[in-house]
Parts: structure tokens; C-alpha cells; sequence
């Protein structure tokens, strides 16, 4: 029995010390991107930290929304298309960070016609009407005058049909 334990301890370590490798706040990775470059912060990630980037973006946090341009610089394929959907997720939980975040030329990663396109992909927002309701509320409470014509936009682009 004691070895039964002691092998889940170590086991339980080991796993913490994976999870641990893949965790990253926004600042490190902001310094490494000003250090390195994206292509080449990317380019070293993990799977696993490239995830947890993901998970923070796709959950509003601002500090996080606030990498994705710099992100976007360093990605292509799948890596940009992440991105577009990440802040999808996340327009309705923290628009005025999504807003400030999204390409003001209307790019192909970040554009208005990305981000705000409903770009999920195959079943992974169950209910497109009430996320769309969602994030058309989160929009309208945007007070910021800098950000007034790219929430226009946005709107319109969800109004699609």
C-alpha cells in the first residue's frame, strides 16, 4: 500500500509540473514577443501552451485580448484562424477589449468580418442565436468613443444573416 501511495504522489507531481510548464502570464509572454519576435515565441510554443493562451483569450481576460495583435504578427494557418475564433468566444464576455483588438483595416485574421462573422467552427457554440444575442448586448454597453465605429461594424456584421 505504501507504494501504491507513493507512486501517486509522484505521479500527481509530475503532473503538476506539466501543467505548471504550460502556464504563462500575459506579461512573460508580452516580453517574449518583444524579445524574440512572434513567429519565434509561437514557433517554440507547445501545444499545450499554445492551448492555454487560447483559454485565457477565449475567456475575456483583457490582459490576454491585449496580446492578440502582437500574436497575430507571428502566426499563419491554424494559428491565425485560433486567434479570430478566440476572440469570437470572448466578444460577448469582454467586448471593449475584443474591440480594441480587432484589425482596423478589417484583415484577414482580425477583421471585423472575422472576429465578429461567427467564425466557430462545426458545433462548438451550440447556440448561435443566443451567443449573438449575447454579444450584440455586450456590444451595445461599449461607451467608448474610440471604438464606436469598429462596434458599428461589428454589429453589423452579426446582423448577417
Amino acid at each position: 500500500m505504501k507504494h501504491a501511495s507513493v507512486f501517486i504522489l509522484v505521479l500527481s507531481l509530475a503532473c503538476s509540473t506539466a501543467n505548471a510548464s504550460a502556464q504563462i502570464s500575459p506579461s512573460v509572454l508580452a516580453k517574449q514577443i518583444d524579445d524574440k519576435g512572434a513567429k519565434a515565441t509561437i514557433s517554440t510554443m507547445s501545444e499545450s501552451e499554445w492551448d492555454n493562451v487560447l483559454t485565457h483569450i477565449d475567456s475575456g481576460s483583457a490582459a490576454w485580448i491585449a496580446l492578440v495583435p502582437k500574436l497575430a504578427e507571428g502566426t499563419d494557418g491554424g494559428n491565425s484562424e485560433d486567434l479570430g475564433i478566440g476572440l469570437a468566444y470572448a466578444l460577448p464576455k469582454n467586448a471593449k477589449a475584443v474591440l480594441s483588438a480587432i484589425d482596423p483595416d478589417n484583415g484577414p485574421v482580425l477583421g471585423v468580418s472575422r472576429v465578429c462573422s461567427v467564425p466557430f467552427i462545426e458545433d462548438t457554440v451550440k447556440d448561435i442565436p443566443a451567443y449573438i444575442r449575447r454579444a450584440k448586448l455586450a456590444l451595445t454597453k461599449v461607451r467608448d468613443p474610440s471604438l464606436q465605429g469598429v462596434k458599428r461594424a461589428c454589429l453589423a456584421e452579426l446582423a448577417k444573416p
